[in-house]
């Protein structure tokens, strides 16, 4: 009875008979983020896995009818952190492929999705679209450049940081809470809107106003709502009703995620009612998405999922999603899909999918001239969904981190999660944690913590369930957490014996047939292993280094009125300065200057770096550069590898050069009299924000160095 729990049967759709009914793509996308959402705290899903049984999840009636009738992914994978994900989902890249995999990015953390790539937002607008950005960004806040209105967004409402007071909108020390660049003020105050409700609401002006000054145009709304994130916070009215009715009351925690969740649902319901009244609904496609799975310890639930939150077991990575569009076909309307689909196919997928817009290589790079972004791993899912076809992947890469772990008996470092056909295989760490916590090779029928944030009045005897590596069932079931059959101990509470859960280990699971991951593989089944761990492996070797620098205190809201602020960089908003440099460093550095392979290709080449970079000088500089006085690049990230740089100058790693090629203009120019050519450091210091490389500046007499 306990395992009451039959994979859902697949519904098989046949090529080619599942053709969209409408003559053209939607004009309009809405993409609802819900953060923290586990696979079952929507009720949808008792339709969806019917053999499975399940407690009381909360009534979501508005999400329910578009899935019901969309088309739900249910083997969707997004990352097992926020900042993954979302980085992840703007970019069109696994966030191991852009730096963004090691961490969260929170309060002051110098990260940044890197801002030579393009996002969703900035290719739909450079189109003509409308674009707006609301909720919680946690992409990055270190330069104005970072932040939502400097890529691609033509409006933002919301936060920077990675949660915040739902009523105060305030992160620690400071209000974190924006109009565009503008704080807003008007809601720092303990008695504040609701920020569900309060998003919602900007929604709505935002697209009316829109409709109205600009009726032509397709409107992009990404809609990142903080819920079901902690602090665990929601108006009574929400909790009150079903969710007090049927979850017990020793379960708070879930109670008031249960409000959180109905809040989302009626904001799901209110901004769909309103495209339904502009009369642009049939033109709407939604995409719904969870960042990431259910974390029990704060009332979610990823049952009968393995996991939670943090972990790459499928209760962590496999995200409720779905897609609903009024023009789907008959054939299509209500489908369960079983095809493979990243977080990274987003921007494929609505940028060409849905937009029409063509994705080439030569043109996903934001600073023309500088290095080239790596190539898109999205890929366009819109006739896979819309027809019913196969998925164009077969793999994908879920996670991967390289970092030694923290026992000093570790077995296999670091934390690895690709699933390639029907097997996946985890090779490492299970847990985000490694082994710093030793909760996380624990199960318990309760936490034994209260409430991290302080907001319910949760004690140890009414924490939630904890069982990271196992299975959560619902509060309202009256099963306690199920501890893994290889953890070396039975029954709760449980600290398990096996090494693979302690000092790192390699798990297979063919999620096909068990989804649910009850069964390890890995001794059954080495050829498949060899097979996976060689295409990790293919990944790991690529030595991306990911970004996971320490707090800056320069970061602090005190230094900025007591408002969460980029710290770095040009404190100009408008300038969207992409400089993450760490102000006043000790550079090293040289500007080789011009040099023409031929009489119409010229470029600009030197190298930069400081050891009080982050992590210890590895952190790339960027580079100024004038042609007279006349700006040529105005913000380039000097991160082209320069053989011979570490053993000359001692710098930990070798990218730290630029190469610009300068356009047939510019050489034109170049050609005849006399010319100055200067490279800076934007870096802040007292004079300024640009500070000169060594030999800078250099002057040509019709391209030949001569004397300044």
């Amino acid at each position: 009875k306990l395992w009451n729990m039959a994979p859902l049967a697949v519904l098989v759709l046949v090529a080619g008979i599942a053709l969209a009914s409408a003559s053209s793509n939607p004009k309009h996308v809405i993409f609802f983020l819900i953060d923290d959402l586990g696979h079952s705290d929507a009720s949808y899903m008792k339709q969806t896995y019917p053999n499975v049984t399940f407690g009381f999840l909360p009534p979501t009636p508005a999400v329910d009818e578009l899935a019901l009738n969309g088309v739900r992914l249910e083997s969707y994978y997004v990352a097992q952190l926020c900042s993954p994900t979302r980085t992840s989902l703007l970019s069109g890249r696994y966030p191991y492929t852009i730096g963004m995999n090691a961490e969260v990015i929170v309060d002051g953390h110098p990260s940044c999705l890197p801002t030579n790539v393009k996002t969703v937002a900035d290719h739909l607008q450079e189109a003509g679209w409308a674009t707006s950005a609301y909720g919680k960004w946690d992409a990055g806040m270190t330069a104005w450049g970072c932040t939502p209105t400097c890529r691609g967004f033509e409006h933002f409402n919301g936060f920077y940081n990675a949660f915040n007071d739902y009523f105060t909108h305030r992160v620690g020390p400071g209000l974190d809470l924006r109009t565009d660049f503008e704080p807003d003020f008007a809601n720092d105050n303990e008695t504040g809107v609701y920020e569900t409700e309060l998003i919602t609401s900007r929604v709505n002006a935002w697209i009316e106003d829109t409709v109205a000054k600009r009726p032509q145009d397709p409107t992009f709304a990404y809609v990142a709502h903080q819920a079901n994130h902690a602090p665990m916070q929601a108006p009574m009215g929400y909790i009150t009703g079903p969710c007090e009715d049927n979850i017990p009351e020793s379960h708070p925690t879930r109670r008031v995620l249960c409000g959180m969740m109905r809040a989302v649902d009626a904001s799901v319901k209110n901004i769909t009612d309103t495209y339904k009244r502009l009369g642009i609904w049939n033109d709407t496609v939604v995409i719904f998405s969870t960042d990431n799975g259910g974390n029990p310890d704060t009332g979610g639930n990823n049952w009968p999922f393995r996991g939670m939150k943090a972990t790459t077991f499928e209760g962590g990575v496999r995200g409720l999603g779905f897609v609903h569009w009024p023009g789907f076909s008959p054939a299509v309307r209500g489908a369960v899909s079983q095809e493979i689909v990243s977080v990274a196919d987003w921007l494929p997928t609505i940028v060409h999918g849905i937009a029409g817009l063509p994705l080439n290589e030569s043109d996903l790079n934001r600073v023309p001239g500088g290095p080239q972004p790596p190539p898109l791993d999205g890929l366009d899912q819109w006739p896979s969904i819309t027809q019913g076809l196969p998925s164009p992947r077969t793999e994908v890469l879920i996670n991967l981190i390289a970092t030694a772990c923290q026992s000093p008996n570790c077995k296999v470092p670091g934390q690895g999660a690709i699933r390639v056909g029907r097997y996946k295989l985890l090779h490492g760490h299970t847990s985000v944690w490694m082994t710093k916590l030793t909760e996380s090779w624990k199960c318990a029928a309760r936490s034994g913590k209260p409430d991290p944030h302080g907001t319910l009045p949760a004690t140890a005897a009414t924490s939630p369930p904890w069982c990271p590596n196992g299975w959560v069932p619902h509060p309202s079931s009256g099963l306690e957490p199920i501890v893994p059959p290889d953890a070396g101990c039975t029954g709760l509470p449980c600290n398990f014996t096996n090494s693979n859960y302690i000092e790192g280990g390699t798990f297979l699971f063919d999620v096909v047939d068990d989804p649910y991951e009850r069964h390890n593989l890995a001794a059954e089944k080495p050829d498949v292993v060899a097979q996976l761990l060689a295409r990790l492996q293919a990944f790991n070797a690529t030595n991306i280094p990911q970004d996971n620098s320490p707090v800056d205190p320069a970061s602090n809201p005190a230094k900025f009125g007591g408002v969460w602020t980029p710290w770095r960089g040009d404190p100009d908003p408008k300038k969207c300065s992409t400089n993450t440099t760490v102000p006043g460093g000790k550079i090293r550095s040289n500007f080789d200057g011009l040099m023409c392979p031929s009489a119409t290709n010229c470029q600009l080449t030197g190298w930069l770096w400081d050891k009080g970079q982050p992590d210890g000088g590895v952190a790339p500089m960027h580079v100024h550069i004038t042609l007279d006085g006349k700006t040529v690049v105005e913000d380039l990230i000097a991160n082209v590898s320069r053989p011979g740089l570490v053993p000359k100058t001692g710098a930990p790693n070798s990218e730290h050069g630029f190469v610009v090629p300068l356009t047939a203009a510019d050489v034109h120019v170049l050609r005849s009299g006399k010319h100055a050519i200067a490279a800076y450091a934007l870096l802040e210091t007292p004079k300024g924000f640009l500070k000169p490389l060594q030999n800078s500046p250099r002057c040509y007499c019709a391209t030949k160095l001569c004397n300044c």
